[in-house]
């Protein structure tokens, strides 16, 4: 039997590097959302106050935390604002699943275990069902579907994958924009500079709609959220970003970040005034590009919206399950 060995949050962070080589190899997961700076990030700045409840198994991890919510006492993924985040990592499912039904074991303060990210008829699914103590249940829960679409081919192929009615308005609007003198320039994210960088997304995000109606991440838990998590990417390469300028001044942003050869749109937005450009589409379309000119084969688009199926071809769903005793 796979044993559980409980280690800190400080330990988690510490060790970061091993578990991301971890998630990268488990099976049938949202890699970059189950990746130490997205769950990290999510649990101080969206969680609320919780104790985290972390241990490794043989080749694996278990990362959940200790909620009081209504109903009872819970364990939970670091993440679970939109239910992403993957707490079972390692290249055997079974093996972490033997391991958390060990730590469950001898945890006397749970009533029920959420277990998020799970592919319905997945490997982690099935070694649910094999290795559920007796006596205890496996519950399901809500689905979360999110929108994935290929990069084969290059910009040539992806776009060859679109509707020509797609094609013909994106091309234009990158035309028009072009045309107008707003160029999208990647910007170099380092741990130097990642807090300043998100300052200019910040600043345009203020003087966009979302900023405007209040809903944007220039306030709040988001803000927090992505201030948590930006100098963790930029620390590991993988943050991307790219500013749009006109006149010399920032106008529209495209925020992202790689992970296992896959890209995770995180936020793109632009200036209210500027909407005739269609600066979304243009931003979209410069990421790709760039993104295809390093070799990155998956554009994670993130939590299904209706606007994104146009960009996608592929929805994958996840689903929320849990174990009760």
């Amino acid at each position: 039997m796979t044993a559980f060995a409980p280690i800190t949050l400080a330990e988690l962070v510490d060790r970061a590097a091993a578990f991301d080589r971890a998630v990268a190899v488990t099976p049938g997961i949202d890699r970059f959302c189950s990746s130490v700076p997205w769950v990290v990030a999510a649990h101080h700045a969206l969680m609320g106050d919780r104790e985290p409840w972390l241990g490794t198994v043989d080749d694996g991890w278990v990362a959940l935390a200790r909620a009081q919510r209504p109903g009872g006492r819970y364990l939970e993924p670091l993440e679970l604002a939109w239910g992403l985040a993957c707490p079972l990592i390692g290249p055997d499912p079974v093996a972490v699943v033997e391991g958390l039904m060990a730590g469950l074991a001898v945890e006397p303060d749970w009533d029920l275990a959420l277990l998020a990210g799970i592919v319905t008829g997945g490997a982690h699914h099935r070694a649910l069902r094999a290795c559920l103590r007796p006596g205890w249940r496996l519950g399901v829960g809500p689905s979360t579907e999110r929108y994935v679409a290929s990069l084969d081919g290059g910009v040539d192929g992806f776009l060859g994958r679109r509707s020509r009615n797609f094609r013909k308005a994106v091309r234009a609007d990158q035309r028009q924009a072009e045309a107008a003198g707003i160029a999208f320039t990647p910007v170099e994210i380092s741990v130097d500079n990642a807090l300043a960088c998100l300052d200019r997304v910040v600043a345009i995000e203020r003087q966009s709609w979302k900023g405007e109606a209040g809903v944007g991440v220039d306030q709040g838990p988001m803000q927090a959220f992505y201030r948590h998590m930006i100098t963790p990417l930029a620390a590991t390469g993988r943050a991307r970003l790219m500013i749009a300028q006109h006149e010399g001044v920032d106008v529209a942003f495209i925020f992202g970040g790689v992970f296992a050869g896959e890209y995770r749109g995180l936020q793109f937005s632009h200036v209210a005034r500027y909407r005739p450009y269609g600066l979304g589409n243009v931003a979209q379309l410069a990421q790709i590009e760039r993104l295809v000119a390093e070799g990155v084969h998956t554009y994670d688009l993130g939590t299904a919206m209706d606007y994104k199926a146009r960009w996608a071809e592929q929805v994958v769903a996840t689903t929320l399950y849990a174990v009760a005793r």
